[in-house]
């Protein structure tokens, strides 16, 4: 067999872009470039995959990287993201970072209905699947147009260097595969392996350092969520304190370490003023619950909280329209905290009524686990 050079420049490219989807979809495997490095393409299937692994000197146990070319196509086989997840794919995709999504129950039912069951058994273990979406537009184009989901491991026999040129990969595979797409001027900015992240139900796994540094991963994962109530002097306070005890104990942590853990947690007011206490009866009722707001300080609500939070959640219909009115950038991204009723405020009325306050927000938070933690 000759394995062919498929020549795909810049301004006219159609069809070899056509060409190279096209032998994808029929099984042959075709070697492409990536910024990190090159990877050989291969129709997601058993024995396209048999012949790929014999090619490699790879164990056929292990699992290949799913390529994609467009953020539809990881819809289709992610159908739903936990917000850790969505924040990564924000800012690592298309780029040098394979992603390593863990399926909760509700995505994996739909994966298993949408797919043919020989499909997902190939392509997914367990309940993950790695992802990779190239920051390379042409082979963006080839993955986009192949009617076949495609797998692309790095070009290179098991312990050997990963191939980042044509040269290199007709060094190890000229004769074993059928084709490798030339990008004329195109080079691999990074020249190593794309960084591997594992998104789990809670966590954030770095499993392989590559192009990207952990420490860039962990400000890209890092969820800032922002409680709103009007002085910023009890009821947003109680939540923040609460969430970040609640957090901690979920995540095995001191509330000092959430950062580390990739969560940050913050309150405002939209009539502040600032550098007031929190209320006697906010610090008395957290107390109770180990929660200690002795040091916090109010403060006003900002366009820069608006910007750098992820998620802000209001005491009251009243403080969600406020911050949309102002901020309108915001809208995506601004809820009730609790979706039936305002959360009331206790200012004036008496501890009991700072309980119950304390309550609702506590029976709001958790309900809200699975969407923000």
């Amino acid at each position: 067999m000759r394995t062919e050079i498929l020549k795909i420049g810049t301004l006219d490219r159609t069809r070899g872009v056509h060409r190279a989807a096209r032998w994808l979809d029929q099984g042959k495997l075709v070697a492409f470039p990536t910024e990190t490095v090159y990877g050989i393409g291969c129709k997601a299937e058993k024995h396209t995959f048999e012949r790929l692994n014999k090619v490699k000197g790879r164990q056929p146990d292990k699992r290949y990287t799913l390529h994609i070319g467009s953020p539809e196509q990881l819809t289709k086989y992610i159908p739903s993201k936990s917000l850790k997840a969505q924040k990564l794919v924000q800012n690592a995709f298309p780029g040098p970072v394979t992603i390593v999504f863990e399926l909760d129950d509700e995505a994996l039912r739909q994966v298993t209905e949408s797919l043919p069951k020989d499909l997902y058994e190939t392509l997914y273990s367990g309940q993950t699947l790695g992802v990779r979406y190239p920051a390379c537009q042409i082979t963006c184009e080839i993955l986009a147009q192949a009617h076949s989901p495609i797998v692309a491991p790095s070009a290179n026999p098991g312990g050997s260097p990963p191939a980042t040129s044509v040269k290199e990969v007709l060094g190890y595979f000229d004769g074993e595969i059928e084709g490798v797409v030339e990008i004329p001027d195109f080079e691999a900015n990074f020249k190593q392996s794309s960084t591997v992240v594992k998104v789990g139900k809670e966590d954030i796994q770095i499993l392989r350092e590559g192009a990207v540094p952990a420490s860039q991963i962990q400000k890209w994962t890092t969820i800032r969520l922002l409680f709103v109530c009007t002085g910023n002097t009890c009821r947003s306070p109680m939540a923040a304190g609460f969430c970040r005890k609640y957090f901690a104990d979920n995540l095995g942590c001191q509330v000092d370490e959430l950062e580390h853990f990739g969560y940050i947690i913050d309150s405002a007011g939209i009539a502040a003023c600032q550098d007031a206490p929190a209320s006697r009866d906010a610090v008395e009722v957290c107390r109770a619950h180990e929660i200690d707001l002795s040091f916090h300080q109010s403060r006003q609500l900002t366009l820069i909280d608006i910007e750098q939070s992820d998620v802000i959640l209001t005491m009251s219909r009243y403080h969600r329209d406020s911050i949309v009115q102002s901020f309108p950038t915001a809208l995506e991204k601004c809820f009730m905290l609790d979706e039936v009723a305002d959360i009331m405020d206790p200012m004036g009325s008496g501890i009991d009524v700072y309980r119950d306050c304390f309550q609702q927000i506590c029976d709001n938070i958790i309900k809200k686990k699975k969407e923000i933690l």
